[in-house]
């Protein structure tokens, strides 16, 4: 029998548990294998024992707990109720052999993450709610007006549950490194793709960036266009989006966690992830023309060079740019080496946009 077990993209809360999975299999030194999106694992060497404590390392680390040797609850997680054993027999059931067994007295049902089917009785049935995340879902017991006939009836199988239980580790927080106040996560088709564009994230988030949700998510295309030199088919840059969990005040000292969506426009998506593209905007490294690509706005980089020339012009002729120049709106550095560069990469940059969006 294979111990070999391949995970397929689905909805963002899945692919985020499947991104935090792996970075706990990283520190258990299981290496994933990629193919066309999915990711497949080697499953014969993994021990409970051994995932259970990187994924509670990890853990407190992310959720900035002071670790000191604890283990087990998750009081201070934000999964409800989970003890060291609760959560060790979720990962247990991760490796199951068989989901769909034909004992007696049990129904047949479809997960709502992985769509497979499972054999399972219904007193039994693991339901999606605040088991996987006290910031996501509301509790049956204290708040049942959540859910639809005040009880969730989203079916969660054995290979799901731990899976979303490492969702949270592939939070990027936005705040400081508290993912309970603000964080996002990039969701993307492909798992190699995702990984990818969230670590670029983290990493100008690190830089101490303080970019806002577009340019966080431009950039990390640049870089990941740059780095991988590939091409994405259209559907998949089209259902590229990012995650966003917010803490908003809805009353006197009471806050609500709240979960919002942002993505790209197609076209944009498009001219940012072509290498070309990319290339070239590095390379020019003017955060205003950078600003107007995000933004779309791409018939101003015509306008653009056009007061670069000036600029030049001027500076030629031994004339100051002052303050209120419009060049200003675009070029920060307004040295003459720069101006020149700038001068000499615009055209290039905006022919070689024109040519991708003239392919659409």
């Amino acid at each position: 029998m294979s111990n070999k077990i391949i995970l397929y993209p689905s909805n963002w809360l899945y692919n985020a548990g499947v991104v935090g999975f792996l970075r706990v299999l990283e520190k258990v030194k299981t290496k994933p294998v990629f193919k066309e999106g999915t990711v497949e694992l080697d499953i014969s060497n993994l021990v409970v024992d051994d995932i259970f404590d990187k994924w509670d390392e990890l853990t407190y680390e992310k959720l900035r707990i002071s670790y000191k040797g604890k283990k087990g609850g998750t009081k201070k997680y934000y999964y409800a109720n989970q003890t060291e054993k609760s959560i060790k027999s979720k990962i247990s059931s991760f490796f199951k052999k068989d989901m769909n067994n034909k004992a007696k007295r049990k129904s047949k049902l479809s997960c709502t993450l992985c769509g497979q089917y499972e054999n399972t009785t219904l007193s039994k049935m693991e339901r999606l709610n605040q088991t996987f995340g006290n910031i996501l879902f509301g509790s049956e017991k204290s708040f049942p007006n959540t859910y639809w006939m005040f009880k969730s009836r989203e079916f969660v199988c054995s290979k799901c549950e731990f899976i979303l239980m490492c969702h949270h580790l592939s939070l990027v927080p936005l705040q400081g490194e508290d993912i309970k106040k603000e964080a996002l996560f990039v969701n993307t088709p492909l798992f190699n793709l995702t990984i990818d564009l969230n670590e670029f994230v983290q990493k100008i988030i690190d830089g101490r960036r303080k970019y806002p949700i577009i340019k966080l998510l431009g950039s990390s295309f640049l870089q990941w266009a740059i780095k991988r030199r590939a091409l994405l088919g259209a559907w998949t840059m089209m259902n590229v989006e990012v995650v966003i969990k917010k803490r908003i005040q809805t009353a006197p000292n009471k806050f609500e966690d709240i979960i919002d969506y942002f993505d790209l426009p197609y076209h944009i998506t498009r001219v940012l992830l072509d290498y070309e593209v990319a290339s070239l905007i590095k390379r020019i490294n003017e955060e205003k023309i950078f600003d107007l690509i995000v933004k779309g706005k791409f018939s101003e980089l015509e306008k653009a060079n056009y007061f670069v020339l000036r600029g030049l012009l001027k500076l030629k002729n031994n004339q100051n740019i002052l303050d209120n120049d419009p060049l200003r709106k675009y070029i920060s550095n307004i040295k003459q080496d720069n101006l020149n560069e700038v001068a000499k990469l615009l055209p290039e940059l905006y022919a070689e946009i024109m040519r991708i969006l003239g392919k659409q």
